[in-house]
């Protein structure tokens, strides 16, 4: 990990520490009044239609503290890995992977949660006005993968230019389009609504089986998948200060 990720780290344990210190504690005091009236108020930041009710107050501090400790979790595991006693290669980038996808399950269930948007599949529009509300820095630009045996992407260049996408079980236009970018053209990801979009969509991905272990191997995506996950934590950070 990158000092920026360990910085990132602390934050999201530290701001919800504070919040939970100067705001929620004890538990269960939010189904009271007029702490309930208390907090309906600092989430009409994100949504005014939050209600004043203990039942949705309730609802909604649990499912964000599952999902502050699901992500504080996948960010704080160091040395990642799915497998036995012997790891491989594979058994750690596979960790690598499912650090991303239990981070990202913690940001959906966040986000979901603040802003009072608990439908099925979290809309965009719904993700990119969560991260604006957050009034997160300027985002550090993630480089594209460059692998070091170039064959293992070049015979995929030589496809059709969504042939990447397409093995990745991509479906939408849109991230079809962030993936060219990103891996075919290698561009950089220079905006917290793209390190999201493609965080979700490796997060499919993966969690899906399209994405194996070979695969971050060979096109090197190890480092973009770890500071991806990094990235989540930091506007879920972002985004309880408002709280506070």
């Amino acid at each position: 990990m990158t000092d920026t990720s360990t910085h990132n780290q602390d934050n999201l344990t530290n701001i919800s520490k504070i919040l939970w210190d100067k705001v929620l504690k004890p538990d269960n005091s939010w189904k009271d009044n007029p702490k309930c009236s208390e907090i309906q108020q600092r989430l009409s930041y994100f949504n005014p239609n939050h209600l004043d009710t203990p039942e949705h107050i309730d609802k909604v501090i649990k499912c964000v503290i599952r999902g502050v400790r699901l992500t504080e979790e996948a960010i704080n595991w160091y040395e990642p890995s799915i497998g036995g006693e012997k790891l491989t290669v594979y058994d750690k980038l596979r960790g690598v992977q499912w650090r991303l996808v239990i981070a990202y399950i913690g940001f959906e269930i966040t986000t979901k949660a603040l802003m009072n948007n608990f439908g099925g599949v979290l809309p965009s529009n719904v993700i990119i006005k969560f991260i604006k509300q957050s009034n997160l820095p300027s985002y550090n630009p993630l480089i594209p993968p460059n692998p070091k045996k170039k064959e293992n992407l070049d015979k995929w260049l030589a496809k059709d230019e969504d042939a990447i996408a397409e093995f990745l079980g991509v479906i939408s236009p849109k991230d079809k389009q962030l993936i060219k970018h990103w891996i075919v053209q290698s561009n950089s990801i220079s905006s917290w609504e793209e390190a999201v979009q493609l965080a979700r969509f490796f997060r499919n991905a993966s969690a899906h089986g399209f994405l194996s272990a070979k695969k971050v191997q060979d096109w090197e995506l190890k480092p973009g998948l770890s500071i991806l996950a990094d990235n989540l934590g930091e506007i879920m950070a972002a985004g309880l200060k408002k709280l506070i």
